[in-house]
């Protein structure tokens, strides 16, 4: 076809474009989009695996980890453990069964657009975002934002807890209906994306929905066999067909659109594995609340043990200062027979003195000390002083055996009772 056959057709396609609403101008047209999508976290096992994910604490297939430390964290803590902390601060003491726990938001833009900025074009435009949701949900609601940079296209996650304004978890009333979230959609690229070049993506577009579908089959098969579009030849004289690029771009689509669904549904399968994952681990180790107070429980027990193994020497050693008490008694015992047997005195009588003056000793000591003078005044002589002096007496015999005042009654005389 010459360069006048080129010029009728495109005076036709442009005819023809004009009839149908000048929907074909935007098939060729470079076009930049504000990116704005919102998931619903209905459980804390969701909610765990996907800050898990946001903060790179499991295995990430789509995550370059050699540029992880590029990620920065806006809002809230580091780790998942501290968002899960912060979402049970705010959240209120009675929640419903079926009650929305968390709302995911993923703060995106046509990837072209946003490799064409630069770091600081891209930090302006995620914090203008951030702020928008801050200003739609309350600040004190915006758990965690985090900037991603370790994936293809740089893109923000910020978790929030649907709070309203009597304070319970209340997500129908910010994003209930397909009208509010498209009016959200709307907002957020007036406000946000249209001031960085990004604005808001075809309402109700054939296209988009025909792409969508092909996703959404891929998405519920992704085992499902790819199948290209067929090329439109057009009628007479090849009006209303399209040319090999189009046509490879309504191919590279499809494809596009395909392995877009399959990606999906392998996503959703590994988060599944996550949360399935997530949850048996709490079943396991418990809430990170368990977890601390387990951790107390076995510091505690642990002081025990040594405590109780102090306690242990210290009972040894007072049972082995009892098993010497009771040698030396035994000893003064059977050292107190051979010398009555010895000198002819009455053996009995000598060792229940002996019995009767360690009794008394041992009455005195354990006596409450806050009574010590009663006792004394109540009490005669006591036996603490006549059992030293009764050891000495024998002592003494013993060395000095002439001395009759320190002799022994004769074994027919009754011992006197220390009156």
């Amino acid at each position: 076809m010459g360069a006048r056959g080129n010029e009728e057709e495109g005076a036709w396609r442009l005819r023809l474009d004009r009839s149908t609403g000048g929907r074909m101008l935007h098939l060729g047209a470079q076009r930049s989009f504000a990116i704005l999508r919102c998931a619903k976290i209905k459980t804390m096992g969701n909610m765990g695996a996907s800050l898990q994910h946001s903060f790179r604490e499991r295995d990430t297939p789509n995550a370059d980890a050699r540029r992880t430390s590029d990620n920065t964290v806006l809002v809230g803590g580091d780790t998942s453990r501290a968002v899960l902390e912060a979402w049970k601060d705010r959240a209120p003491e009675k929640i419903r069964s079926n009650a929305v726990h968390g709302l995911e938001y993923f703060v995106g833009g046509s990837p072209e657009a946003l490799k064409a900025m630069s770091r600081d074009e891209q930090d302006a435009y995620f914090t203008d975002a951030l702020d928008w949701l801050k200003a739609r949900h309350g600040a004190e609601n915006v758990l965690s934002a985090v900037i991603h940079r370790d994936e293809t296209t740089p893109h923000m996650t910020v978790m929030t807890i649907p709070l309203d304004e009597r304070g319970k978890l209340n997500a129908r009333a910010l994003v209930g209906s397909r009208d509010q979230l498209s009016a959200m959609q709307t907002d957020f690229a007036e406000r946000v994306g249209k001031a960085h070049g990004l604005e808001r993506g075809l309402q109700g577009s054939p296209a988009r929905h025909e792409r969508v579908q092909r996703a959404y089959a891929h998405l519920t098969d992704p085992d499902a066999a790819l199948s290209l579009p067929e090329r439109r030849r057009g009628a007479i004289l090849g009006l209303g067909g399209e040319t090999e690029a189009e046509w490879r771009e309504r191919a590279s689509e499809a494809a596009s659109d395909a392995l877009r669904g399959v990606q999906a549904a392998r996503h959703r399968e590994t988060r599944a594995h996550a949360v399935e994952l997530f949850t048996l681990k709490q079943q396991v180790t418990g809430t990170p609340k368990m977890q601390e107070e387990v951790s107390n429980l076995q510091y505690e027990n642990r002081r025990l043990q040594r405590e109780l193994k102090a306690t242990g020497t210290r009972a040894e050693l007072i049972a082995k200062e009892n098993r010497r008490l009771r040698a030396v008694q035994d000893g003064l015992v059977a050292g107190g027979k051979a010398f009555a047997k010895e000198k002819g005195l009455d053996e009995k009588a000598l060792v229940t003195r002996l019995h009767t003056a360690a009794k008394e000793a041992l009455d005195a000591f354990d006596a409450p000390a806050a009574k010590p003078a009663a006792r004394t005044r109540a009490q005669p002589k006591s036996a603490i002083e006549h059992a030293p002096k009764a050891k000495p007496a024998v002592q003494e015999q013993v060395r000095d055996e002439p001395a009759a005042e320190h002799r022994i009654k004769p074994k027919d005389d009754a011992w006197d009772d220390g009156q």
